[in-house]
C-alpha cells in the first residue's frame, strides 16, 4: 500500500446502496452468477481469519483491536483484544492468523505497529494469545522489528501458517531499499518460523540460516499458499511502477534494491544474495495489490485453484488463473462489484463466498461476494 492509503477516510457512496438489495452478475468467462453484498459495517478490516465453527475474527487497523463475529454475522460488542496501535498512515493493526490446531488450543497470532514509548521506536510486533470466553488471555509478544527509520510506509506486515504448520510473516522494507538485500536486517523479507510453547524458532532449514525465506521485497502487503502445491505466492507494491504478482521460493531475491527506478531499466542482474525470480504478473501504471487468496470451495467448481486478488487504487477484483505447473498465469479477469470496491484482504468464507475488506465513509465494511447455488 503506498502513503495514500490511510491518509484519510475515502468518502465512497456505495456503502448505502450495497445494503440495499444487490444486483446479480454473471462471471462472463464461467457464466458464475453472484450478488455483492454487505456483511457488515466494519471500521479499517484490514486481516480476516475464519475459525473452523465458522467464526470471524478481524482486525481494526486503526483502533488495535481484534473482533469476532458470529456465524450468523453478529457481531460481539467487545473486542477480543486491543493492543496499543499506531495506526499512522500504513502502520497498524494488520495480520491475523489462527492457529493450526485452533480448535483445541484457541490460540490466535496478530501482527501489529506496537505504539512509541520515550525509550523505543513503533515496532511491528507479533503477538499471540489464547481465546477464552470471547476474550484474549495469556497475550505474549513473540517477536519485535523495531521501525528504526521513523517511516510511516513500506511496514508490508502479515502472517499466514502453511500446510506443514510454519508461521510466515511479511515485512516491508520500511522506506529503505538497502534492507531488501541486507541480510542482517529483518525487512523487505519473508520469513518462516516454528512455533513451540516456548515461542518461534528459524526453521531448521531456512535458506541463510536465519528466519529469512525470501528477500529483495518492497512491500509484501499479504501473500497465500496455493491449496494443491504448497506454493507461496505474494503481492509486492512497487514505486510508481512494478506492481507484482511472486511466487515465492526459498532463498530467492525478488529484486527490489537501493537504484531501483522505473525509466530505462535494464534487466536486474548482480544481486549479492540468491537468484532473481521474476514476477509472474506486473503492473504498470500501478494498482497497489493488497489481499490475496486462493478459491478452495466446493460452491463453485470453476473457480476451484484459482487466486483472487484486491488492490487498493482501483479497489478492483481479479481472478487469476495457473497452469498446470502452479508456476504461470494462463489468466486474468477482472469481476463486476458494481459500485463496491474490494481495497484491502479477501478470504474464502466456509460458504464459498469471497469476503473482503472495503474502507467507506463511515471506516468501512466487509463484503460478501455471494455465488447463487445450482
Amino acid at each position: 500500500m503506498r502513503a495514500s492509503l490511510a491518509l484519510a477516510v475515502v468518502l465512497l457512496l456505495w456503502l448505502g446502496s450495497a445494503a440495499a438489495q444487490s444486483p446479480t452478475f454473471t462471471e462472463e468467462e464461467t457464466g458464475v452468477r453472484y450478488t455483492v453484498e454487505t456483511f457488515l459495517p466494519a471500521n479499517y478490516p484490514v486481516g480476516m481469519a475464519f475459525a473452523p465453527d465458522d467464526t470471524l475474527f478481524y482486525n481494526e487497523k486503526n483502533t488495535g483491536s481484534v473482533r469476532m463475529v458470529a456465524p450468523d454475522g453478529t457481531l460481539n460488542p467487545t473486542p477480543v483484544i486491543t493492543l496499543p496501535t499506531d495506526g499512522n498512515v500504513e502502520r497498524g493493526m494488520l495480520g491475523i492468523a489462527l492457529d493450526p490446531d485452533f480448535e483445541n488450543n484457541q490460540m490466535i497470532y496478530i501482527v501489529h505497529t506496537k505504539s512509541a514509548t520515550a525509550q523505543d521506536w513503533p515496532a511491528n510486533t507479533l503477538v499471540r494469545f489464547r481465546l477464552e470466553d470471547g476474550v484474549a488471555v495469556d497475550v505474549e509478544e513473540l517477536l519485535s522489528v523495531p521501525i528504526d527509520t521513523g517511516e510511516l510506509i513500506h511496514n508490508g506486515g502479515n502472517i499466514h501458517f502453511d500446510a506443514d504448520g510454519y508461521l510466515y510473516l511479511s515485512l516491508g522494507e520500511y522506506n529503505n531499499a538497502a534492507n531488501a538485500q541486507n541480510l542482517d536486517t529483518m525487512p523487505g523479507k519473508i520469513h518462516r518460523f516454528e512455533v513451540t510453547d516456548e515461542g518461534l524458532v528459524p526453521v531448521e532449514d531456512n535458506p541463510y540460516g536465519n528466519s529469512i525465506y525470501a528477500l529483495g521485497l518492497r512491500n509484501p502487503f499479504d501473500f497465500t499458499f496455493d491449496t494443491e502445491t504448497n506454493y507461496l505466492f505474494s503481492v509486492d507494491v512497487g514505486p510508481t511502477c512494478d506492481d507484482e504478482l511472486n511466487l515465492i521460493f526459498p532463498g530467492f531475491n525478488y529484486g527490489w534494491h537501493e537504484g531501483y527506478t522505473c525509466s530505462g531499466r535494464e534487466p536486474i542482474t548482480g544481486l549479492d544474495n540468491g537468484f532473481y525470480y521474476a514476477p509472474l504478473l506486473s503492473f504498470t501504471p500501478v494498482i497497489s495489490p493488497t489481499g490475496v487468496v486462493f478459491y478452495d470451495n466446493p460452491a463453485v467448481p470453476e473457480w476451484q485453484g484459482d487466486l483472487f486478488m484486491c488492490d487498493w487504487n482501483f479497489g478492483n477484483l481479479r481472478r487469476i488463473e495457473l497452469d498446470e505447473t502452479r508456476r504461470q498465469v494462463t489468466a486474468v479477469h477482472e469481476m463486476d462489484l458494481g459500485d463496491v470496491q474490494c481495497r484491502i484482504d479477501i478470504e474464502v468464507g466456509p460458504d464459498g463466498a469471497l469476503y473482503f475488506g472495503t474502507v467507506g465513509e463511515f471506516g468501512g465494511a466487509i463484503m460478501r461476494l455471494m455465488p447463487e447455488s445450482e
